[in-house]
């Protein structure tokens, strides 16, 4: 694509949106739409497919067909997995500034040109916003696991996902997608390629632990579909435990609290499971954790639903943070104690998310 078709931010900089797909044609082809809608619009999109089985080639073929003057690139990466489906987009795009954005997502309309002011007026090596996560169905279940999601008690002290209503720009150790220059992608040697889960939170440890700043704006938004379902809800994040495992034995430094905390419970709960049956006070010490933390999540929930004015998710919203604290946990002591050698029975729920094959939206 011809350099003078790629938006020219304030100060010369070029910018190019790349999207990473997998089995989610109906999904990008919405997010184009949106992408067009950008003010000012968007003048390099890159489209990257990873070796999609359903019909995601021919509808964003199509979709160029019927928009003549789009400035698309559309290319394949048959090595599965977001981090290589990013880096084979990034390699082609001419823009000195990428902007990532997965084809689940629904950006705000400035989305964009608040990423690359961002990104400008802080000189920081990465900078994201915030999610405003919506159900993935009309179930109230569905509306628990997006309340649960974007709850202290679900979410930890994420920042993207709890905060939305805290005003002013300001450093994290994370953020989703994210908007750097190519230069810095560059010189960290791209996205890990051998993480298939997580590559944000590897690659913004990377750009912190090279001295630069991971910076939230909370005014740049974007809608994110939570899982519709608790079974899809706890593949997901067991997935997150198990793939964060697998990035402590790269980066030990990393772990945070709210990532500690799933497995240590998880690890107390199993400890105790076994020796309850042998040991009094196993017993007692089993029956108080579980009253304890019983009574927590029922307090949430109920606390959520009259503060949502949605009784149906009070009773719903225990067994949702239950699933993820759970899950989380699991995930990540079985990689532990596996030695990063995922067992048989375990093998669905760790690989990638490919929306065609199950029935969940991201």
């Amino acid at each position: 694509m011809a350099r003078s078709r790629v938006t020219q931010a304030a100060s010369g900089d070029s910018v190019s949106v790349v999207i990473p797909c997998r089995n989610e044609g109906e999904a990008v082809v919405s997010l184009l739409d949106a992408l067009c809608r950008e003010a000012p619009p968007v003048h390099e999109i890159v489209v990257v497919d990873n070796a999609s089985s359903d019909d995601t080639a021919a509808r964003v073929r199509a979709w160029t067909a019927a928009h003549p003057g789009a400035p698309l690139r559309f290319v394949t990466c048959v090595r599965i997995g977001q981090p290589a489906a990013l880096n084979a987009g990034i390699r082609i795009a001419t823009g000195d500034i990428i902007v990532r954005v997965d084809a689940h997502s629904r950006p705000d309309e400035t989305y964009v040109p608040l990423a690359v002011a961002t990104l400008q007026e802080t000189e920081a090596g990465i900078v994201g916003g915030v999610w405003r996560i919506e159900p993935g169905s009309q179930t109230a279940t569905a509306r628990a696991i997006a309340v649960a999601a974007s709850h202290p008690l679900g979410a930890g002290d994420a920042a993207y996902r709890i905060g939305g209503a805290r005003p002013g720009r300001r450093a994290v150790d994370t953020v989703p997608f994210g908007c750097f220059y190519r230069s810095t992608w560059a010189a960290l040697g791209g996205f890990n390629e051998r993480i298939l889960t997580n590559e944000d939170y590897e690659f913004a440890y990377r750009v912190r632990r090279s001295g630069r700043q991971v910076i939230l704006d909370p005014r740049m938004q974007c809608v994110y579909r939570a899982r519709p379902t608790i079974g899809a809800l706890g593949a997901q994040y067991f997935r997150y435990g198990w793939w964060k495992g697998q990035m402590l034995r790269w980066h030990p430094r990393s772990l945070r609290w709210r990532q500690a905390v799933p497995a240590g419970f998880v690890a107390c709960l199993l400890a105790l499971l076994c020796v309850a049956p042998f040991v009094m006070a196993a017993r007692a010490g089993l029956a108080a954790l579980m009253a304890l933390y019983g009574g927590t999540l029922l307090a949430a929930g109920i606390k959520a639903g009259i503060d949502r004015r949605d009784a149906a998710i009070s009773t719903i919203l225990p067994a949702t943070f239950a699933t993820i604290h759970v899950m989380w946990g699991l995930g990540a002591l079985v990689n532990l104690f596996s030695a990063g050698r995922l067992p048989r029975a375990f093998g669905r729920l760790a690989r990638p998310h490919t929306p065609a094959s199950e029935d969940i939206t991201a």
